[in-house]
Parts: structure tokens; sequence; C-alpha cells
């Protein structure tokens, strides 16, 4: 809770130099899940969680915050958080591309796993068929390179809801991962966004040998639910 407060002040710092951005949102959600998943694997088991995130444009370059809190125990907590820089460029009417860079802090709750940086950059090809991207990644800690191929679209069905089907096949250093998900939500009087999301996820992951992730993913479906306040 102290990790979503600390997160939620800086929110608050953030909206106090408006003036100098553009596009400010800010979003606070909560939910269940089956598993919290990092790059293919599952770093928890069934869990509630809560987080915060926020997004503004600073000169023509995005930048965002964000973090997920997941109270594995009364005495333990699990958490995600990342800053990213963005920016798309334009090829012509309908196709962007847009290039990121984002840096992950992951605090653990497995027993006698260690805490991990990770670093990322993405390139992503946006157009109103279909989205595909790549993504580099290195964990520091684990000493996890690798990288996501995917394909993803987000599709408005008749302005009742947003549905986004995703695909995507990972290779790191001593596993690899397949996925395939649809995430559905419905924003609600503005603010009120209720998500829902249902994956198959499938990896080698050899939790004998390993210790960053709590299981293999063998043709398991992973499932998340929960609620989003948009400001």
């Amino acid at each position: 809770m102290k990790k979503i407060l600390t997160l939620l002040s800086l929110i608050t710092s953030l909206f106090a130099t408006k003036a100098f951005a553009e596009n400010v949102k800010a979003s606070t959600e909560a939910g269940y899940m089956s598993h919290y998943i990092v790059n293919g694997v599952a770093r928890t088991e069934a869990q509630a969680f809560g987080g915060v995130n926020i997004g503004a444009t600073y000169f023509g370059i995005d930048a965002s915050l964000g973090g997920t809190v997941i109270p594995v125990s009364s005495a333990l907590d699990e958490s995600h958080w990342v800053a990213g820089l963005g920016k798309g460029f334009k090829i012509f009417d309908g196709v962007t591309i847009r290039l990121d860079g984002q840096v992950f802090r992951h605090q653990t709750s497995i027993p006698g796993a260690p805490n991990s940086t990770e670093v990322a950059g993405t390139l992503a090809l946006e157009n109103i068929v279909a989205t595909p991207y790549v993504k580099g990644t290195h964990d520091l800690d684990p000493d996890q390179t690798g990288y996501v191929v995917g394909l993803k679209r987000p599709t408005d069905v008749f302005g009742w809801f947003t549905v986004t089907p995703l695909i995507e096949y990972g290779k790191f250093t001593d596993y690899d991962f397949k996925t395939a998900k649809i995430t559905v939500s419905k924003v609600l009087f503005n603010h009120l966004e209720p998500f829902a999301e249902v994956g198959y996820y499938d990896n080698n992951f050899g939790v004998s040998k390993y210790n960053f992730a709590i299981k293999e993913l063998n043709d398991s479906v992973v499932a998340v639910g929960g609620l989003r306040w948009n400001f």
C-alpha cells in the first residue's frame, strides 16, 4: 500500500507541471489474476492486485510511469514498476513507426529469487489493420536476454466495448514461450473501465533449474479481471 501511495504522490506532482505537458492521462486499477506474467513466465499464483499509471507528452516525447503491487501475504508484497519514453514517426496517413524504451524494476516474492532490473526497447508498425512489433530485452539479475515478436489489433465493437486480440512468441536465454490472448474493456461514464483478459500460455521454463518464476506454463490458461478508473 505504501508503494501505491508513493506513486500516487508522484502523479500529483506531475499534474502540478501540467502547463508543460500535453494530453496528461492517469489511471488506477484493481482486480484479481490467476498469475502475474513477466516475459511469458508466471511470477505469482492467483492474487489480487492494485496499480497506478500515468502518461504525458513532453515536447513531442511520450513519457510514462506505472506500478503494480501484489499483496502475496500480510507481510510480503510483490511489485513491478516501469518508466518509459517513446515517440511515433508518421510515415503516411494511417501508418506510424513507433519506438519505445522502458526500464522495469521487478520486486519478487519468490523465496531465494533476486529482485531484478530489466531494460527493453520496442519497435512497432502501427496501422489500421494490425500492429506488428518486436521487443528486445535484457533482465540483468537473472541474466536473461531475449526478444519478443507479436501482433495485436485493438478493435472498437460498434462503440460498445474494445476487443484487443494479441499473439506473441518470445525466446530468452534459458526458455521460450508463446501466447495468444484477448482483452475486453468498456469505458463507462467517461472514467470507469471494467476489463477482462484471457490468455493461452505455453513455455518450457525449467522450474527445477531456475528460480525467477514459480512454475512451467504448459498449455495453460491465465485470466485477469478488474476495474480501472481513468482520470
